[in-house]
């Protein structure tokens, strides 16, 4: 009770401010998708639990009432036969029995083994679910900071005009300017407002979807990002992903499924035994037995040879899904650190680029006052600046991106 009322405390301000940080923890917490998965964790293994205490036989309480048409003795007459036999016509019986299989060709021990293997590949899914989730609330987070800088940008440049026009207003009323330039900035500031107006909506929309990720109403206001430095990347050893694990474990459930199936080619030996009395008239007789018994089929007219010949079929299968699985997760390492790469070398380009765009905006603004150059002139490099300074932010938000990605792939940071 303490610890819901802490979460719900804990969610109430999340309405007003949230980081990633707690973001990712009250996900990690209230994830609907990570509650299925350690469901499924719990259910592989109470699963694993039943092929194991199978292992061990059944002991029930057997009893009956019987009434027949001629009395009956209480128990099956053996020599040497005596007088005084006690029968009755109702005879009612009450004892305890126990019944377990002492050998079927291992098969037991194989679903047991299997059931195991059910439970270490629900708990790497598990793993797998909940590292997709921190991976999902990061780059939803990221695609919102985004955007708000986009509209911060958008802003200026929407203030940088509505300046410029009151500016152009009074060169118009003077006479030194022409009423297009009004005309042609008003336009621009239209343009600009509809881009606020815009960015405005993919924000609500996003925010929105975090909150449905998280598993919160609204995420209110967002806290800035500390950006990683990109140093050397490290690449994980492919074998030791859970993604590769997982699909290894399909791969040793191939070999006990075969195993399994080779398994009805030998005999099933059971043991069962039984406690009890049988009581009629006001008398009662003590009865108990042991027995083993043997089952042994010898000619099925081959569903046994095809069931070997499906379950090695199937080992195959994942031998080659296993390949594939390598392959696939050589390609998205590789495809990762490019990623990398490209958006490092886009952020020392943005930024390259930012400086050399407010240079020329600078000469365009001297130029336009000194009547040099046009109005079109002057707004061409006032958008080109705006455009190119919102590119360098992004550029920064967009290589974060993809070294969180980088880090998704590789397992790294969620252990």
């Amino acid at each position: 009770m303490i610890r819901e009322i802490l979460l719900v405390s804990l969610l109430s301000s999340f309405l007003s401010a949230i980081t990633l940080d707690k973001a990712i923890e009250i996900g990690l917490e209230n994830s609907p998708t990570l509650k299925i998965s350690k469901n499924r964790v719990m259910i592989s293994n109470e699963a694993k639990k039943i092929k194991k205490y199978s292992n061990f036989g059944k002991i029930s309480v057997k009893g009956s009432y019987t009434k027949y048409n001629i009395p009956r003795t209480l128990t099956p007459i053996t020599p040497p036969i005596q007088p005084g036999i006690v029968t009755s016509q109702t005879i009612g019986t009450l004892g305890v029995a126990y019944d377990v299989v002492l050998f079927n060709g291992f098969s037991t021990s194989q679903d047991i083994a299997i059931a195991r293997l059910g439970e270490d590949a629900s708990i790497l899914s598990a793993d797998i679910s909940k590292d997709e989730l921190v991976y999902n609330i990061q780059s939803l987070y990221l695609k919102i900071l985004s955007l708000k800088s986009q509209k911060k940008g958008a802003y200026s440049h929407k203030k940088a005009l509505s300046k410029l026009l009151k500016i152009v207003k009074v060169g118009v009323s003077a006479g030194k300017k022409a009423k297009i330039e009004l005309y042609r900035i008003k336009s621009d500031l239209e343009i600009a407002k509809m881009v606020i107006k815009e960015l405005d909506s993919n924000i609500k929309i996003l925010k929105a979807t975090l909150a449905s990720v998280i598993g919160i109403k609204n995420v209110g206001k967002l806290h800035d990002i500390e950006f990683e430095k990109s140093g050397d990347l490290v690449k994980s050893d492919i074998k030791e992903l859970r993604r590769y694990k997982l699909a290894q474990i399909q791969e040793k459930k191939g070999d006990k499924n075969i195993q399994k199936a080779k398994s009805s080619y030998f005999p099933v030996l059971s043991l069962n035994g039984y406690y009890g009395d049988n009581y009629g008239d006001g008398e009662s007789d003590e009865i108990w037995q042991v027995g083993v018994g043997m089952n042994w089929l010898l000619f099925d007219f081959g569903v046994r040879e095809a069931r070997v010949a499906k379950a090695k079929i199937e080992k195959l299968q994942t031998i080659q899904e296993l390949k594939k699985m390598e392959l696939g997760l050589e390609k998205n390492l590789e495809e990762a650190k490019m990623k990398v790469e490209i958006a490092k070398a886009k952020v020392k380009s943005s930024y390259g680029e930012l400086k050399f765009v407010k240079r020329t905006l600078k000469i365009e603004k001297v130029r336009y006052e000194e009547g040099v150059s046009t109005i079109y002139d002057l707004l061409f490099a006032l958008s080109r600046y705006q455009n190119s300074k919102a590119r360098a932010i992004n550029s920064r938000y967009a290589l974060q991106s993809e070294l969180y990605y980088y880090n998704y792939i590789n397992e790294i940071g969620n252990n």
